[in-house]
């Protein structure tokens, strides 16, 4: 079972959204998969499941800290971190990023920057995080009404505008994440 992660202790980054997003493509690839929801706040448009067949795990955590990261982190093969882009939600992602580090220093990471625009917040964002992780890729989400848009419909933002920036970035993402657990395009 390959576990795809999707954590960060600060609520209100995306995780149930790139977790959603993630089961599309895994939906359009017809590959069977597990969604857990461990936020128990629901919004998601997949329910929690497991499909028979299954090789891949999504994990929805919550937005707190808890008791048992460490051990999701253990037994994740990819991690997705999504924050927002404003240096007052670093020093959650700061201790998510520290429990990465105690708990699996050789899984890969995926930074996710959701809700990017073209405001000064981003833009000093970017900058410092850059800055504190010079070697790490980034993934940038930006700010639309697509992805609200999407959810109404109950669709991936890749379906609903296929050609939008929205859904070019998160397919970049979505093939990003699947890569790393050997899902090809």
């Amino acid at each position: 079972m390959k576990n795809i992660l999707v954590i960060n202790r600060k609520g209100g980054v995306g995780k149930t959204l790139l977790c959603d997003e993630l089961a599309f493509a895994l939906d359009t690839r017809q590959i069977p998969y597990n969604f857990y929801d461990l936020d128990g706040q629901g919004g998601q448009i997949h329910e929690p499941c497991e499909m028979p067949g299954a090789a891949i795990s999504i994990i929805d955590t919550p937005g707190a800290l808890q008791a048992e990261m460490g051990e999701w982190i253990k037994d994740a093969d990819v991690i997705v971190v999504p924050m927002r882009p404003t240096t007052t939600d670093m020093p959650a992602t700061e201790v998510t990023l520290q429990l990465i580090r105690d708990n699996a220093p050789h899984t890969p990471v995926v930074y996710v920057v959701n809700g990017v625009n073209r405001f000064r917040a981003t833009q000093e964002f970017m900058e410092f995080f850059t800055e504190e992780h010079p070697h790490d890729r980034v993934y940038l989400i930006p700010q639309s009404e697509a992805f609200v848009q999407a959810k109404l419909a109950n669709e991936s933002v890749q379906d609903y505008n296929p050609k939008g920036y929205p859904a070019i970035a998160m397919k970049e993402f979505t093939d990003a994440v699947l890569g790393f657990i050997g899902v090809v395009r």
